[in-house]
């Protein structure tokens, strides 16, 4: 199901970002293709939140500041809560980093900001807090003022699909995967709440070893611009990726073969066809990426390739720590992060 959702994520992520990247700045046109984009980030989001809590393990582990997933959901909450609610973040600045998951992470904090604006519906403050907590943990504390909750809800509160919101307004696995991903990064979490008086949650988590970086990785780097059109290979059985990413290679200057499996690819090479960059899927019927891979280096040792998956485990890490030119490309992209890989693998 993850699979499938982040091929379609992909497509109107995929096309959302070139649409956007072709109108002119400031124009509606941009702006809404700016919001779909987001949308869809939020979509990858949610499917790696899931994830998390159906196998309760990390999709990705990296060092980073809390403070920088606070910052970026308060700028989203400003944008959407309609001035209801006043937003407060009171973040240590000497916070140390933690060992995690970006994405789950986000999601969790997504989810408690989410619940605690509905406690309010009409209107109060929500405060996110960050703290040293001694040497050996951080804390994550996200207060409201809304209605608060009876023991008997509280108590429940973490139980899967367990909501007290109207039907199809909440799928009662907010919490649940708040719990599980709290769990997964060696955490705990304590709920305090008296009804009318609001609602805290603190999230303590185990301090990373060294100061995480803000910086963007890609800005660290520097890609080799490509001088001519490539020759890529799209190896994909997900139609909808075919097309959105043919789409977007065309726009990027590069041409596009399509194959929709492995063994469809290999066949390919085998007739004498040499691709500048292969786009090879992790999960396809058949042999899929991990069954692909070693056949297509024996075929054409040096060539350059991204495999694609939407989630990192230690099976893909395996296939790029052991095969020189190989990198990751985590699904769902956009058309920046295509345009970045393929310079950088060039």
């Amino acid at each position: 199901v993850a699979h499938d959702m982040n091929n379609v994520l992909g497509a109107v992520l995929g096309l959302a970002s070139l649409q956007a990247s072709q109108a002119p700045d400031g124009s509606a046109m941009r702006k809404r293709m700016e919001t779909i984009v987001t949308a869809c980030h939020r979509g990858a989001n949610l499917v790696k939140g899931l994830l998390g809590f159906a196998r309760q393990g990390l999709t990705e582990e990296k060092i980073l500041n809390l403070n920088t997933l606070v910052k970026e959901e308060v700028a989203l909450l400003e944008r959407t809560t309609l001035q209801r609610v006043r937003l407060v973040a009171d973040l240590a600045e000497d916070l140390m980093p933690v060992k995690g998951d970006p994405g789950a992470l986000s999601h969790a904090l997504m989810n408690l900001c989410v619940n605690a604006v509905d406690a309010m519906a009409a209107g109060g403050t929500l405060t996110i807090r960050t703290r040293n907590e001694g040497d050996e943990s951080v804390l994550l504390e996200v207060v409201d003022t809304g209605s608060g909750m009876p023991k008997e809800t509280l108590e429940r509160a973490m139980d899967p699909f367990f909501t007290t919101k109207p039907h199809g307004k909440g799928t009662g696995l907010g919490l649940s995967i708040v719990y599980g991903t709290v769990k997964a990064h060696h955490g705990k979490i304590e709920i305090q709440s008296q009804p009318g008086e609001g609602t805290r949650i603190a999230i303590h988590l185990p301090a990373g070893m060294f100061v995480a970086s803000e910086a963007d990785p890609a800005a660290e780097v520097r890609p080799r611009q490509f001088q001519r059109a490539l020759k890529v290979l799209l190896v994909d059985d997900d139609e909808l990726i075919q097309s959105s990413m043919q789409a977007i290679l065309e726009v990027l200057g590069h041409d596009t073969t399509i194959t929709a499996s492995g063994e469809e690819a290999l066949a390919k090479l085998e007739t004498g066809f040499q691709p500048d960059v292969v786009i090879l899927d992790m999960n396809m019927p058949g042999l899929g990426g991990a069954g692909t891979l070693p056949r297509l280096r024996a075929l054409n040792p040096t060539v350059p390739v991204l495999l694609a998956t939407g989630r990192a485990d230690q099976s893909a890490m395996n296939l790029i720590q052991t095969n020189l030119g190989v990198a990751l490309l985590s699904k769902p992209y956009e058309l920046k992060d295509l345009e970045y890989e393929l310079k950088c693998l060039g």
